[in-house]
């Protein structure tokens, strides 16, 4: 709008700044105020579903990002390993011709083996794959494949695609070791962060709104009307503190398969049982019987 002398006056200042830092401070809340804040859930109950999808990919990937660097930083450790094992000479010479392994010395060899960490070849059969109860973190060449395994998952890579990559034959000894994992070391992480992604969040969101389901089919026995919508978000919330606390779990070596079902759903649970207090969809008793019927 101009005055009457050409002045022109200044128009208020819109609130879309203010928007915007309120949803990111929002958004950061998620990484942590899950782990503790009832309020948090009782407000996230009510926000958007995509808006909570996005964070679960944003979560999804900043772990992602992060197991790749500690492959990575693992990478670099088994190089020092390798070093030390030539120069004490318990490194065999390895051969990888037309998708095979050939090794020239005793097996199964350990390379390394710390920390619920393994690295091991064994082209004989009497290792086969890594055992996850034991080891969180390794790798495993094989007489076909290179498996690996880490907090997020489990993969095997054909040791003929592997050739795709870096020729046919592949000999691996004390003068080609170093340079074929310093390649090895920029090629795993990444295709590992591929599947680490595709874990964290496809997999792990699928599984989460199966899960959903049952848990909404619960609640609606207990309640009618009940939203399907407040129970996923919930649940995929409640995802962020399992999440942390199957880590710190298995950093005391306490890890077996169906612990990250039981966290979550222990979680989602006594968040749920906070959120449908709020909403007034279920009261005290209701939120009681749901946990123990779950």
């Amino acid at each position: 709008m101009t005055h009457e002398y050409g002045i022109q006056r200044s128009h208020p200042p819109t609130d879309e700044m203010g928007d915007f830092t309120s949803g990111l401070l929002w958004f950061l809340k998620g990484f942590i105020y899950p782990c503790g804040s009832g309020s948090f859930y009782q407000a996230a109950s009510k926000k958007r579903l995509i808006v909570v999808v996005l964070f679960f990919v944003v979560f999804a990937f900043v772990l992602t990002c992060i197991n790749t660097v500690r492959i990575g930083l693992a990478m670099k450790d088994v190089e020092n390993d390798i070093e030390m094992a030539y120069e004490s000479g318990d490194f065999p010479t390895i051969t990888i011709e037309n998708g095979i392994a050939h090794v020239n010395g005793p097996q199964p060899l350990i390379l390394a083996e710390e920390a619920r960490t393994i690295i091991a070849v064994d082209t004989t059969g009497v290792i086969r794959e890594i055992d996850t109860r034991a080891y969180s973190q390794g790798i495993l060449l094989t007489r076909t494949e290179l498996h690996m395994v880490n907090e997020d998952g489990y993969q095997t890579m054909p040791l003929i695609d592997l050739q795709g990559i870096f020729g046919n034959p592949i000999v691996i000894d004390e003068d080609q070791i170093l340079n074929l994992w310093g390649r090895a070391a920029l090629l795993i992480p990444l295709v590992a962060s591929v599947g680490i992604f595709i874990w964290n969040s496809l997999v792990r969101f699928a599984y989460i709104a199966l899960l959903g389901i049952a848990v909404w089919g619960i609640l609606s026995i207990k309640q009618q009307g009940i939203s399907y919508s407040p129970v996923l978000i919930t649940g995929i919330y409640a995802n962020v503190p399992t999440v942390y606390l199957q880590f710190m779990l298995g950093q005391v070596g306490i890890g077996f398969c169906g612990l990250y079902t039981i966290l979550l759903i222990i979680i989602w649970v006594i968040a749920l049982s906070v959120v449908l207090k709020d909403t007034g969809q279920a009261g005290g008793a209701e939120a009681s019987g749901v946990v123990t019927a779950i």
